[in-house]
């Protein structure tokens, strides 16, 4: 007698990836900028510079990365590497937050502001209420000098789609900022500048001519005060086709509350870059 043949069942389907799941992804970044800043402040002398930045962010947004700044007419090939490792994630659908650690590395006769800088700690809160996304940023720097800061950030992102191809977009998010802190960096740079002789404070160092270290001595009060420190509008272009984003951003800073020997002051900042995400 013959068996019954049994009907042949296709096995199910295998089920299909989720596309919205995060992963992990690997940054690298060229930049090329007119001059340095560090909280509204800066030295006497523009340095533009070319920068390299590779960074990895995890898929539950644990991130780290390594940038280096090779600056025009100095004598050292890099002059500042940073280090920082942080998190940055979605609290809810509007707000959003971040936390970060960061060490720097300067050559031994930098002539930048922030070499008074060794560590910072940094975190912020943002959210985005309809109109504008308004984020508060909190640091605190220590090392040499050790100083706190508060900035808030108000900006607005717009999108153009098509942009000469169907899969390109222009992003563009205007962005205005005040700062305010404490100075203990600016008085320990300028004294270390002196030192250098560099020409970053008024006092006549080992380059001014007179072969004397002269440091100008200021008060407690202006250093620890928290102040405001400086004013700031910043508008980036980027232009993202695939993982290639290419960006040119424009800021204007305007610093208030100087010390006596800062010689920082209002100007025009300039920079642009390419970065692959993959």
């Amino acid at each position: 007698m013959q068996a019954p043949v049994r009907p042949v069942v296709a096995p199910p389907p295998a089920p299909a990836p989720f596309p919205d799941e995060p992963r992990g992804s690997f940054r690298a970044e060229l930049s090329l900028g007119s001059n340095s800043s560090f909280f509204g402040r800066t030295q006497t002398t523009r340095y533009p510079y070319t920068a390299g930045e590779l960074s990895y962010t995890s898929r539950y947004g644990v991130w780290g990365s390594v940038v280096s700044y090779n600056l025009f007419d100095t004598s050292s090939f890099i002059d500042e590497t940073d280090l920082a490792v942080g998190w940055d994630g979605d609290l809810s659908k509007t707000v959003d937050a971040s936390l970060s650690y960061s060490h720097f590395f300067f050559a031994p006769n930098s002539p930048l502001i922030k070499s008074s800088v060794n560590n910072s700690v940094d975190g912020y809160l943002g959210w985005d209420w309809g109109y504008v996304y308004s984020r508060l940023n909190a640091a605190y720097l220590f090392g040499d000098s050790n100083d706190f800061f508060l900035t808030l950030d108000n900006s607005r992102y717009f999108e153009v789609d098509k942009v000469f191809t169907p899969k390109a977009y222009l992003a563009i998010e205007p962005r205005l900022s005040a700062t305010a802190g404490t100075q203990h960096f600016v008085e320990t740079s300028i004294e270390q500048q002196i030192l250098r002789g560099n020409s970053n404070g008024k006092g006549k160092g080992k380059g001014g001519g007179g072969g004397t270290t002269t440091v100008t001595t200021t008060t407690d009060t202006p250093v620890t005060r928290f102040r405001m420190l400086s004013y700031e509008l910043r508008l980036p272009l980027t232009y993202h086709l695939g993982a290639v984003a290419v960006q040119a951003a424009w800021r204007y800073a305007i610093p208030v509350n100087l010390l006596p020997d800062d010689v920082s002051h209002a100007r025009s900042y300039f920079t642009t870059s390419v970065a692959l995400t993959l």
